[in-house]
């Protein structure tokens, strides 16, 4: 494994690192009378001690042959693909990651499903109901790929069989199979699979299965109570808790800006394509991203996709249409205006943003009807867009309001 660890990783083939297990404990044995001076084993070379000597040496030889047992046992059960980039944006990778689609049956499209988004309404649940409400749509994925296995977590969309994952999760697969709620295993076929927005949907044929309940991640606050649930090791239905310690975070990933959640709930080896969820229930993200570090100083640095993007990427997929990130064509100074709104810096010559008469000074105050006061704004609007929507803007110049529809431009 590269030793350069600091940094992202991902699931499925990147999140499926061989468990490293400990050395085992040393135990010192002197060699020519000399006596180790910790207190805790002092062995003395007698030939009455002979058997008692022999029993530590199998037993040590039983600790190593085991050790090298599991690891080979585990090395080729979860054949990793290590993705460490650095904290500082600089990626380091093992081997390439794999962007194509799993090679297996491909569903049918165009059926019209589609991802609901419902508001936050009753009052908050407390954890014990959250993994209640929660664990019946979350189901384990494992992929057969070219040298082993990769492993992962699911949500269950639609009652027939729709689910959502991540695409590395599925990546150059073979086979893929669902583990059901119920234990049911099933094999799955490809709806679609997009590697940039990282994710997949999948079909089972099965009926009765119990859909998540998505809420919309652009209602969230930071401190808000969350949690995670997958398959986290290998072990099914781990349930973590945490806080929403941050939105909107831009966070490179394989030469691509993702825009995602970030949490304090323990995401480890084998959540990626599990939900992220809200205090109400509902799946408010697609955990997909952690930060680690040699050293284990990094902590409670896990990020997911927001499920207003899983929502326009998903309803694409399944419409059987290609998906294309957007840009606006300009560029904003990140201050916000003390009247409120924000500067353009510069517009792209070939952008549909100049050809509608945006410059560079115009003042942006709101994109489709809802007051612009941030960066931040610009940012979620695009997480339901892509290269060729629509956005209306209403900007100021010279203190003269006007307004104009400007498409989005392929990123």
């Amino acid at each position: 494994m590269d030793n350069q660890n600091n940094g992202l990783w991902q699931g499925g083939p990147w999140e499926q690192p061989s468990p490293v297990f400990p050395d085992p404990p040393a135990v010192h044995i002197p060699v020519g009378g000399r006596v180790s001076r910790h207190p805790v084993l002092r062995v003395r070379r007698k030939r009455r001690r002979w058997p008692a000597f022999l029993g530590i040496l199998s037993l040590i030889t039983v600790v190593c042959l085991s050790a090298v047992l599991l690891d080979r046992y585990f090395s080729q059960r979860l054949f990793i693909q290590d993705r460490s980039p650095s904290i500082d944006g600089e990626v380091y990778q093992n081997e390439e990651y794999d962007h194509t689609p799993p090679s297996i049956d491909r569903a049918d499209t165009g059926t019209g499903v589609t991802v609901s988004l419902l508001p936050s309404q009753g009052e908050a649940l407390d954890y014990i109901q959250i993994y209640e409400q929660a664990s019946p749509s979350t189901v384990s994925i494992e992929s057969v790929l070219s040298r082993g296995y990769s492993s992962g977590t699911g949500v269950v969309l639609t009652q027939d069989g729709y689910i959502i994952t991540n695409a590395h999760v599925v990546a150059g697969a073979r086979s893929v199979r669902v583990t059901l709620h119920d234990n049911r295993i099933l094999s799955t076929s490809l709806v679609g699979f997009d590697a940039v927005e990282d994710l997949a949907v999948l079909k089972v044929e099965a009926d009765g299965l119990t859909p998540a309940r998505f809420g919309d991640s652009n209602l969230l606050r930071i401190g808000e109570p969350v949690a995670a649930l997958g398959d986290s090791l290998g072990y099914r239905s781990t349930f973590t808790d945490g806080i929403v310690s941050a939105l909107d975070r831009e966070v490179e990933v394989d030469d691509t800006t993702m825009i995602l959640i970030q949490t304090s709930a323990a995401i480890n080896f084998g959540n990626s394509g599990g939900p992220l969820l809200n205090q109400y229930g509902q799946v408010i993200g697609i955990n997909t991203v952690k930060i680690v570090s040699d050293d284990g100083s990094a902590e409670g640095l896990g990020f997911a996709i927001p499920s207003r993007r899983v929502k326009y990427v998903a309803d694409h997929l399944i419409a059987g249409e290609e998906i294309k990130a957007g840009v606006f064509g300009f560029m904003v100074y990140t201050r916000p205006l003390p009247g409120g709104g924000i500067q353009l810096q510069s517009v792209e010559k070939n952008s549909d943003a100049w050809a509608k008469g945006l410059r560079a000074g115009d003042i942006l105050i709101a994109a489709n009807g809802q007051p612009v006061t941030g960066l931040q704004d610009l940012t979620r609007l695009k997480l339901d867009l892509g290269a060729g929507d629509s956005v209306t803007l209403t900007c100021l110049r010279d203190g003269e309001e006007f307004t104009v529809d400007v498409e989005l431009i392929e990123a």
